[in-house]
């Protein structure tokens, strides 16, 4: 398996597994009619996992994770959790030198351990 087609699969079975943990939460909630959806794009490499609803008349449009793969580097563009999905990208060997952390601003990423660009 080449290196970018093992990106996606790491990314799309993080994403799969934080999704089928969280989802069950928000479902067995009465107050809130909303879901969350994988949106997996790979001809272009774009993996987003976002939520969609209402909370009583307040629509919910929510990105909670955006991960996408530019330059042969997984880029971590938003993560609204507590998951730690760098952690996990780490532990399944994915190198910090192949990290992006896109949600710091372009001037802020060298003062990280990961991936300036």
């Amino acid at each position: 398996m080449d290196k970018i087609e093992k990106y996606r699969n790491t990314i799309k079975k993080i994403l799969f597994d934080y999704y089928e943990m969280t989802n069950a939460e928000i479902t067995k909630s009465k107050e809130v009619e909303a879901s969350d959806r994988l949106a997996f794009d790979e001809e272009r490499d774009q993996y987003i996992w976002f939520r969609f609803g209402w909370d009583g008349k307040k629509q919910i449009q929510h990105i909670i994770m955006y991960l996408c793969i530019k330059n042969s580097k997984i880029w971590v563009e938003e993560d609204a959790t507590n998951l730690c999905i760098v952690d996990d990208l780490l532990s399944a060997g994915i190198p910090q030198t192949d990290i992006v952390l896109g949600f710091h601003h372009p001037s802020k990423r060298g003062f990280t351990e990961f991936a300036t660009a």
